[in-house]
């Protein structure tokens, strides 16, 4: 049961002995026993002023929500004006969700800051070994019981060397290592690391485009089984296998590419040899943060000692675009029509001079050389020839004055006129004297051509099919000074009648003799020919033998009808091949 406290019986029951606040200033007299009726009328009113605080504590709570009911306008003494607007209440609420919205941001932060000044970020490695989210204690554990896995590779271009501990002992520190790794957290940068790191983008170490070789080398990281001087040891050899055969200067050979088709500096790089001091500075540098590769392009030109010592890459750039010039050229030599070779860029590479590196020219002297070389390949005359004649019988020949005759001073000329005006086509080679056609050498040369068989003292006219058209015996010169010469010959006239004319005796100052013929059909000069010799004993042409007591000063003796037969179907210039 509710007991109302003095105070509040005297504030709601009025006192009988009391004197009422009315007009007259005189109050009623409070009772002293109040009724049983008057007991629960007090009991009532006592609830009122609890029930009057819950309402108010209702209405504050609604206006703090914007939410507060409309009263009616009071007249109550006291109010001295309209109820406050609830859109004041508003903008203080949003504040303080902003406030905490920021608070809350904060707190986060600093427990990042507080957890990343501590662990490592996710897709962290040390020597091959994750360490992701450990602590330095942690990470040196891992490190330390899985430092097999860890080795060093070097590459560049056509270069590539691991190293790999052969210890039983760690040669990684895992507590050096893993306080190294958090110390460069940058923890105050914890959510751009912390976004880099999910992106799998964590280094151990920090890397650039740029090597900084004068920085001293800081080994703390590696254990005391690390054996430096073997490591650069076993560096420097690899190295030295990989500029074996690099000359280190720039040559035309070393810098023409074939696939380009073009002098070019990545080729002509290609002759450069490593520089080992830098090789082994700069993997030793990433050695001692434990990095897992070393990319030996990061060192730019500093990888590499300079070709000649003194070119750059402008230079070299230069002189390719200088040699460049001379390349443009692509011509067929034609020989008789036939193609006898080609000059093109693959070709002049062997005639550029690069005496003076930076200023590529033309070797003419090699160009002469090698036109001097091709001509002798092209000229026939008197070589030795191979053949089958028609009747099956294998022949040789050499000498002679017919055949291919090719000026190499002006082939060479020819060349060279080519490759300065970057010419492309065909090149008819000049010469001084051509065969029938152009062969192999060693091959005949000739098509239609009369063969004199000096051991068989017959001769035979083939057409360019082979086919005989004409054929007789002869007498051929005494054999010793006055033997028919052999080789390869050409009918040089045959204008008929002449007389021959023998040497001077030297005892009379007169001719030796002065035979007069009806048909002159000379092959060497104008010395030796065939005609008739009527003076002959008719029976001295059916025997092999007669040249040897009857025989000539070196002419082809023929039967009067035989020397008219040949003269009629004979042209100047027609190949007689006189052999054994």
């Amino acid at each position: 049961m509710h007991t109302m406290s003095q105070n509040d019986r005297t504030q709601l029951i009025p006192d009988p002995q009391q004197p009422s606040r009315h007009a007259g200033g005189v109050q009623s007299p409070r009772p002293i026993a109040p009724s049983h009726c008057q007991q629960r009328g007090a009991a009532n009113a006592s609830q009122r002023p609890n029930q009057q605080r819950q309402q108010r504590q209702q209405r504050q709570q609604h206006q703090a929500n914007g939410n507060a009911p409309k009263q009616p306008p009071t007249h109550a003494r006291g109010d001295r004006g309209p109820a406050r607007k609830p859109a004041k209440n508003n903008k203080s609420g949003k504040k303080t969700t902003l406030f905490v919205v920021l608070g809350l941001i904060v707190i986060v932060y600093i427990v990042g800051v507080v957890a990343f000044s501590q662990v490592a970020y996710p897709n962290t490695t040390i020597a091959g070994v994750d360490v992701s989210f450990s602590n330095a204690s942690s990470a040196a554990t891992k490190v330390n019981s899985a430092w097999k896995h860890y080795k060093l590779t070097v590459t560049g271009d056509d270069f590539n060397w691991t190293y790999q501990p052969e210890s039983d002992e760690p040669i990684v520190d895992g507590e050096a290592a893993a306080k190294e790794i958090i110390n460069h957290n940058e923890a105050f940068l914890w959510p751009v690391r912390l976004v880099e790191s999910l992106s799998d983008k964590t280094k151990t170490t920090t890397t650039s485009n740029e090597v900084d070789l004068d920085q001293d080398v800081d080994l703390s990281m590696l254990s005391d089984t690390f054996d430096q001087k073997q490591f650069e040891k076993d560096l420097s050899a690899a190295i030295d296998e990989f500029n074996e055969g690099r000359s280190g200067t720039f040559e035309a050979n070393s810098s023409y590419d074939e696939q380009a088709g073009k002098f070019t500096v990545e080729k002509a790089r290609s002759n450069e040899k490593l520089n080992r001091e830098h090789v082994i500075k700069y993997a030793e540098l990433e050695l001692a943060s434990l990095a897992e590769t070393v990319d030996l392009s990061k060192l730019g030109n500093d990888a590499y000692e300079p070709l000649n010592g003194t070119l750059t890459d402008d230079q070299i750039q230069a002189v390719c675009d200088a040699a460049n010039n001379f390349l443009g050229v692509n011509v067929t030599l034609k020989l008789n029509g036939e193609d006898a070779g080609k000059v093109d860029g693959s070709s002049v590479l062997q005639w550029i001079s690069f005496a003076d590196p930076a200023n590529p020219t033309l070797d003419t002297s090699q160009i002469s050389s090698w036109a001097a070389e091709l001509a002798n390949g092209f000229n026939t005359v008197g070589s030795t020839r191979w053949w089958t004649r028609a009747d099956g019988k294998q022949c040789a020949v050499e000498g002679g004055d017919f055949g291919w005759s090719i000026d190499s001073s002006s082939l060479a000329k020819q060349v060279e006129d080519a490759i300065n005006n970057k010419q492309t086509g065909e090149i008819e080679i000049k010469y001084s004297q051509k065969a029938d056609t152009f062969t192999a050498k060693g091959e005949p040369d000739w098509k239609a051509y009369i063969d004199v068989d000096l051991s068989e003292q017959h001769a035979r006219y083939y057409d360019e099919n082979g086919n005989i058209v004409w054929e007789a015996n002869f007498i051929s010169g005494k054999p010793g000074e006055d033997a028919t010469p052999e080789g390869v010959w050409q009918i040089n006239s045959n204008d008929g009648g002449s007389t021959l004319i023998g040497a001077k005796d030297p005892e009379t100052g007169k001719p030796k003799y002065e035979s007069p013929v009806s048909y002159w059909m000379p092959f060497e000069g104008n010395m030796i020919g065939f005609h008739d010799a009527t003076w002959q004993n008719d029976k001295s042409f059916d025997n092999a033998e007669s040249y040897k007591w009857c025989g000539s000063h070196g002419c082809i003796n023929l039967r009067l009808a035989d020397a008219k037969a040949l003269h009629d179907c004979i042209k100047v210039g027609l190949c007689v091949v006189v052999h054994s």
